[in-house]
C-alpha cells in the first residue's frame, strides 16, 4: 500500500507543488504546555457540535404552530404543543439515538464556550495578545461573541419555558435601542413578540449564519497562528524571541492532538449517557405571559442576566430621546466591557512604552496594570453572574430578594475597582522586591569578583 500512497502523493505534487509547503508545515514546532491545548479543545468541541447538529437538523421543525403530539412520551401524548417543542420531544423519545445526539450536542456547546473562555483568559494572563498578535486577539473576542450568540440561539430553539424567557429578554434588549429599536426588533423577530417568525429566524442564525461566521473566524485564527511564531513560556538559557522550544507537528503534536480529540469526544459521549443533559420535557413548552423559577439562562449568559437584574429600572431623558435602563444594562455596559478588552493591548503598550515584537509569555503579576484589569474584569463578571440567582439566594438564605439585589448593586460597583487597585498595589510591590533582589545579587557578585581580583577594594562596593 505504501508505494500506492507514494505514487498518489507524487502525482499530486507534480500538479499542486505540495512537497515543500507540506514539509514546512509538518516541521512547525509547537510549544509543550497543557494550557496551549485549550484552543484545541474548543476546536474539537465545535467540530462535534457541527456533526451532531447535522443529525438534529433532520428531525427539528422550526415553527411555533400548534401540532398534536402522538408518541411514546406519556407526559405529552395527545397534547397540542408548539411544533418546535413537539419535534424535540419526538426526537428525544421516538427517534433512535435522538436523545443521545441531543445530549452530546448540548454538552459540546458548554465545552466549546468554556474552553473558549479559558483560552481567552490564558491569552490575557500571559500577554499572548501583544504585538504582533493584536489582530488574532481581536479575532478571539469576535469568536467569543459568536460563541455566545450560537449558544443563545441554540437554547432558544426548543421553545421551552426557559427558551421563551430568554427570547423575550433578547426582544426587550433590541427594542430598547434608541431611534432604531423597533426596526431592529422587527428585522430579527418579524414583528411583535411572541411572533411566529422568531423560531424560523433563530434556526437560520443557529445552523447557517453563526456557524459560517465561526468557521471563517477560526480559519483566519489558525492562518494567523501558522504565519506567526508561537508564543511560549520562558526557558532558562533560551532566547524565546528567536527560538521555539517544543515538538514538531508531525508526528508528535499530531499524535497528542488526535489523543486529545478522542478524549474530548469520549468524555462528551460518557457525560451524555450518564448525565441527563437538556431534559426539556421537565421544563414544558413556552407559554407567553408566564415566567417560572427556571427563568435563569445557561451559565455563559448569567452575567448579562445579572446586570439586567441589578440595574435600576430607570429612564434617562436626553434632548430628543429617552434612554431606557434596559438599554444601558444589556447593551451599553457589555459594550464598554468588550471595548475595553479589545483596546487593552494598545493601552498596555502605551503605558509601559513597549517596543518591538513579543514572543515570550509572562506572569500577569509582572505587569501590574494587566493583573488589576484581569482581576477587576472577571470579578465584575462573576458578581454579575451570581446576581442572576438573586431569587434563588433569597429563598436559600431567607433574606428578602430586594435586599439581595441591593447587596449585588453595591458589590458590582465597588468590589471590582477595589480588587483591581489591590492587585495593582500587590504586583507593584512584588515587582519592586524582585528588582531589589536582582540588584542586591548583582552587587554581591560584583563584590565577590572585586574581592577575588583585589581583596583590598571589596569594601568600596556599595551595599
Amino acid at each position: 500500500m505504501t508505494p500506492l500512497f507514494a505514487l498518489l502523493f507524487d502525482s499530486l505534487d507534480e500538479r499542486l507543488k505540495l512537497r515543500r509547503p507540506s514539509r514546512k508545515a509538518l516541521n512547525k514546532v509547537f510549544p509543550s504546555n497543557w494550557s496551549f491545548l485549550l484552543g484545541e479543545v474548543a476546536l474539537f468541541a465545535f467540530a462535534i457540535l457541527v456533526l451532531t447538529g447535522v443529525f438534529l437538523t433532520m428531525f427539528y421543525r422550526p415553527s411555533t404552530a400548534d401540532v398534536t403530539y402522538t408518541g411514546s412520551n406519556v407526559l405529552y401524548d395527545g397534547r397540542e404543543l408548539p411544533a418546535a417543542f413537539e419535534s424535540i420531544i419526538r426526537m428525544s423519545s421516538d427517534v433512535p439515538g435522538g436523545l443521545l445526539f441531543r445530549r452530546i450536542h448540548r454538552a459540546a456547546s458548554h465545552v466549546f464556550i468554556a474552553a473558549t473562555v479559558l483560552h481567552m483568559l490564558r491569552i490575557l494572563m500571559t500577554g499572548a495578545f501583544r504585538r504582533p498578535r493584536e489582530l488574532n486577539y481581536l479575532l478571539g473576542i469576535v469568536l467569543f461573541t459568536l460563541a455566545m450568540g450560537g449558544g443563545l440561539t441554540g437554547y432558544s430553539l426548543p421553545y421551552d419555558s426557559l427558551a421563551g424567557t430568554g427570547i423575550r429578554i433578547t426582544y426587550s434588549g433590541l427594542l430598547s435601542f434608541p431611534f432604531v429599536g423597533d426596526r431592529l426588533a422587527f428585522w430579527i423577530f418579524g414583528g411583535d413578540f411572541p411572533t411566529g417568525d422568531v423560531i424560523p429566524r433563530f434556526f437560520v442564525f443557529h445552523v447557517m449564519l453563526v456557524p459560517a461566521l465561526i468557521i471563517g473566524a477560526v480559519s483566519l485564527h489558525l492562518l494567523f497562528v501558522a504565519r506567526q511564531r508561537h508564543t511560549q513560556f520562558p526557558h532558562l538559557g533560551v532566547d524565546g524571541h528567536h527560538f521555539v522550544v517544543g515538538k514538531p507537528l508531525w508526528p508528535s503534536q499530531f499524535a497528542e492532538s488526535a489523543t486529545l480529540f478522542l478524549w474530548t469526544a469520549g468524555v462528551l459521549v460518557a457525560s451524555s449517557i450518564f448525565i441527563p443533559w437538556a431534559d426539556v420535557a421537565l421544563l414544558g413548552p413556552y407559554v407567553p405571559g408566564e415566567v417560572g423559577n427556571n427563568a435563569q439562562p445557561d451559565w455563559f449568559m448569567f452575567w448579562l442576566e445579572g446586570i439586567l437584574r441589578v440595574f435600576p429600572s430607570i429612564e434617562i431623558d436626553l434632548p430628543g430621546v429617552t434612554i431606557a435602563g434596559t438599554f444601558v444594562a444589556s447593551i451599553v455596559i457589555p459594550g464598554i466591557l468588550f471595548t475595553a478588552l479589545a483596546a487593552y493591548p494598545w493601552i498596555e503598550r502605551r503605558v509601559y512604552h513597549l517596543e518591538g515584537d513579543w514572543h515570550v509569555l509572562q506572569n500577569p503579576l509582572e505587569i501590574p496594570l494587566r493583573a488589576g484589569v484581569i482581576v477587576g474584569t472577571f470579578s465584575f463578571v462573576l458578581l454579575a453572574s451570581a446576581a442572576a440567582t438573586n431569587d434563588i439566594l433569597s429563598r436559600m438564605t431567607g433574606i428578602p430578594v430586594e435586599v439581595v439585589t441591593w447587596i449585588f448593586r453595591i458589590a458590582v460597583v465597588f468590589v471590582p475597582p477595589l480588587l483591581c487597585a489591590l492587585f495593582v498595589w500587590y504586583a507593584r510591590r512584588r515587582l519592586r522586591r524582585r528588582q531589589l533582589s536582582v540588584a542586591t545579587t548583582e552587587q554581591e557578585e560584583a563584590a565577590r569578583y572585586l574581592s577575588a581580583a583585589e581583596p583590598g577594594r571589596a569594601a568600596d562596593v556599595p551595599r
